[in-house]
């Protein structure tokens, strides 16, 4: 009993040390670039480096290409050149550039499910811009590029949600379930910052068209509980700012037909043409003229879907559902109907009347 106690203790020993010294041989890979130019494939490692000093030590980051005719030998070679075994299990973003988008999407979805060394939670975005541009294009304050497009999804709700916030097993349920279509997220470099520029439509594996933010703001709006999703109108006399910050839709369909019923609630976060916040008209107005901007801008949202047979707001899942039955293509000519239940908060109007009663 004893020996088997003291070869216990060995392994757990031994393994501690073992893993210490394995730790030293790892490249961690934070973001992967992925594109297609000149009949090659070009992988991009975002690989972290602590480099220490005397005084603290920093993360940062380097970058790593490899190139090949297949995506496997791609990666192969960007393996044999960081010198180290490659580690993917903090892996954050895979960038996919717009080329390889158009064309090799598939094959790329493919080869990211077979690799078992590669986890499900990162999260799969396009670009305009050369992926090993966007990932080299770190800096003292964001020493790690992958972080800050990983937070940037995360907190999109700080960013008027023009970002969605669906990782790769999210994404792949979607292509694999086949009654859903992806939408991606597609970051660019802008005034020097990485930011979001528009989104990017599918329909199964491929690819349609551009959404752009006004539009993919919208989607979010429809999809989850919304935060901080501001709405503009023009007055004559200034700009009017609503914040919509709590949300509800319910979406229906038939065979000819495709319901949307939302209930938002929302507060005035620009006011300048001064309008008269204590006065209950105002809000009536104030309702009824943002409660028409997102009727309208709903419906032109889902005509652009359906023009570009990109389903990503699940209406074919929806009529399985209620059905049993497949929609296939009728959703594409089906009618629209969208009510809007708006309700400005008007707390502050009530607390600021209630005062001067009392004064």
């Amino acid at each position: 009993m004893k020996k088997i106690i003291i070869l216990f203790l060995a392994i757990f020993t031994l393994t501690g040390c073992y893993d210490n010294v394995e730790l030293n041989n790892l490249a961690i890979i934070s973001g992967i670039g992925i594109d297609y130019e000149n009949d090659e494939f070009i992988v991009t490692y975002e690989i972290l480096n602590d480099t220490k000093t005397e005084e603290d030590s920093t993360m940062l980051s380097y970058i790593v290409k490899g190139t090949g005719k297949s995506i496997s030998e791609s990666f192969t070679d960007a393996n044999y050149k960081i010198g180290k075994k490659a580690y993917f299990a903090h892996l954050q973003i895979v960038l996919l550039g717009q080329n390889l988008i158009e064309n090799n999407f598939a094959d790329i979805i493919d080869y990211l499910i077979r690799d078992i060394k590669i986890n499900d939670e990162f999260y799969l975005i396009g670009t305009n811009d050369k992926p090993s541009n966007i990932l080299r294009h770190n800096s003292k304050n964001n020493p790690v590029v992958s972080d800050v497009i990983n937070n940037l999804i995360e907190n999109g709700k700080y960013n008027n949600n023009i970002s969605t916030n669906e990782t790769f097993k999210d994404t792949l349920n979607k292509l694999v379930s086949k009654k859903q279509d992806i939408i991606l997220n597609t970051v660019s470099i802008i005034d020097n910052e990485i930011g979001f520029s528009d989104s990017i439509l599918f329909h199964n594996y491929f690819y349609h068209n551009a959404l752009d933010k006004n539009n993919t703001t919208l989607y979010n709006l429809l999809t989850k509980t919304s935060i901080n999703t501001n709405l503009e109108k023009e007055y004559s006399d200034g700009l009017v700012v609503i914040s919509i910050n709590n949300s509800k839709t319910d979406l229906n369909i038939t065979s000819d037909k495709i319901t949307i019923n939302l209930k938002a609630e929302g507060k005035v976060a620009l006011n300048n043409p001064s309008l008269n916040l204590k006065d209950a008209k105002t809000y009536e107005m104030l309702n009824k003229d943002f409660a028409n901007i997102l009727e309208e801008d709903i419906a032109n949202l889902i005509r652009i879907l359906q023009k570009n047979k990109s389903d990503i707001l699940g209406l074919q899942n929806i009529y399985y559902k209620n059905t049993r039955q497949d929609n296939h293509d009728l959703w594409v000519h089906a009618n629209i109907e969208v009510t809007i239940d708006l309700k400005i908060n008007t707390k502050g109007f009530i607390f600021e009347v209630e005062n001067e009663k009392q004064d």
